[in-house]
This record gives structure tokens, sequence and C-alpha cells, in this order.
């Protein structure tokens, strides 16, 4: 059975979110797209409102996010990220296709993972200076294109095997019957090890989380939708609820049927 894919997939209780932050999501120019999934623009106005804590299931790509005083490069969370929003602000995010960062970083990825770096490691910019400049632009085009600017100035080369490792990834998302590693790998015809190695050195986490991951994504939205648990656990592969639950509760922080009881409450 193929899965569809959501856009808002991974942010946690987004009809809630959804009122409390507005997201939009651009596509990278041509020559980028092989770098860059998509860039992603998040702007909120919480004055004289209680800060908000959004949380969210990251997708197995990097980050580079800009935001006044706290820009930064984001590696692959494990568990579940959450951030708070409050006042009044504004962010321009680099979502990287999946091991592509590897190829601007050249070390296995697996070096950033649940780490923040600086933006300035990475690419020839003083950080404040450059939030300033990127948000006085009021366009959002006009902002995309100063970041993309800034992503070719040390564009790198192209490297065959994040093609590949994004195949891999794409099919692990819209089949659910691969739900195992041993799976994936005798769909592409590569060893155990070596799947492992290059998930490493380009995604940063293993062949296995990114499995979970996007199971994990897709339990999240249909408990959302009201979906029954045990019926859920089934068509997501799984031989019984409690593995599920548990899988579920080590990503998300609360097992399933607390966190569909949280669905079922009025937003705040």
């Amino acid at each position: 059975m193929n899965a569809k894919r959501n856009p808002n997939r991974g942010i946690l209780q987004y009809e809630t979110g959804k009122t409390k932050f507005s997201i939009s999501r651009h596509k990278p120019s041509a020559d980028l797209a092989f770098f860059i999934q998509h860039y992603w623009l998040v702007d909120w106005d919480l004055r004289g409102q209680a800060p908000h804590c959004q949380e969210v299931l990251q997708h197995p790509g990097v980050n580079v996010v800009f935001q006044r005083g706290h820009s930064r490069i984001n590696g692959i969370e494990n568990k579940k990220s959450a951030y708070i929003l409050q006042e009044q602000g504004e962010i321009v995010g680099v979502l990287f296709r999946p091991g592509a960062f590897h190829c601007y970083f050249q070390a296995p990825v697996a070096a950033l993972t649940n780490r923040i770096a600086d933006v300035s490691d990475y690419f020839p910019i003083e950080p404040r200076q450059f939030e300033r400049e990127l948000f006085a632009q009021e366009d959002k085009e006009q902002r995309i294109g100063l970041v993309e600017r800034l992503l070719r100035t040390r564009m790198p080369e192209r490297d065959n095997k994040v093609d590949w490792l994004n195949d891999v990834i794409e099919a692990i998302i819209h089949d659910r019957s691969l739900i195992k590693v041993e799976q994936v790998v005798e769909r592409f015809g590569v060893t155990t090890r070596t799947l492992q190695r290059l998930f490493h050195q380009y995604v940063g986490v293993s062949p296995k989380w990114v499995i979970q991951r996007y199971r994990m994504h897709e339990a999240g939205e249909l408990i959302e939708a009201g979906t029954d648990i045990a019926q859920l656990a089934a068509e997501l592969g799984y031989t019984d609820q409690a593995h599920f639950s548990k899988d579920f509760k080590a990503a998300v922080g609360k097992p399933p049927k607390q966190y569909a009881r949280m669905t079922e409450l009025p937003p705040e």
C-alpha cells in the first residue's frame, strides 16, 4: 500500500499550530534543486497572547535556519523538537535534501546529529548583518533570492550517492511494506553494512531511524484524523499494538492514546 505525502506531516498537532503561525514552502531554483528540498518561511504574531510551544518530528534533512538573533544550522534531532513561539517573529529556513548537506559539510553528517552549528562556520557571512539584510526584504521571493545567492557562494560538486539515497528514502516513504532494513537492502541490492555506512556518512541517522520516523509521521497524522490505534498499528506493519505504542512514545513523548486525547481538545 502506498502512503500519500502531506506537506505538513511531522508538525505535531498542526490544526492547533496553524492558528498560531503561518508557514509557506517554496521550491528552489533549478541549479540548487539537487541540494535543496524546499525553503520554508514561518511567521507569527502572538503579541498579547501566551507563548506557543510547537513540536515537530524532523525530516531526515539538515536545516539552515535564519532568525533574528538565532540563525543556525540544525542537524537532525533523534527525538521530537520543540520550538517556543512568542511575541512576534519570522524565520526563513532551508531544508536540504537527505544527504545533500554532506556536499557542503564534507564530513560524516552524523557529526551534526542532535547538534546546532554556526552558519558562519560553513557560509561566508556575519550572521547578524545577514539577518538585517534578509528581514529588511518585504517580499518572500526577494528573501529566498538572497538566501540562494548565499548558497551559491560555496556551491559544491554534486555527488550521485545523494540521488541514490533519496531513491531509497522515497521508497520508504511511499511503500508501507518496507518496515525492516533487511527489506530495503534486498530491494536496492546492497549489503546492510553499506546501507548503514552511507546513511551515517550522508544522512546522519540510520536507515532504521528513517523507516520509523516516516511511520511516526504518518501515525501522528492519522491519529489526529481519528484513526483507531489498533487499526493504525496493523496498517503500518506492526504485529502488535504494544510495539507500535512503544515506538510512538519514544518518538513523540506520549503514548498514542494520550496523543489522541490531546487532539480532541479544542484549539487554545
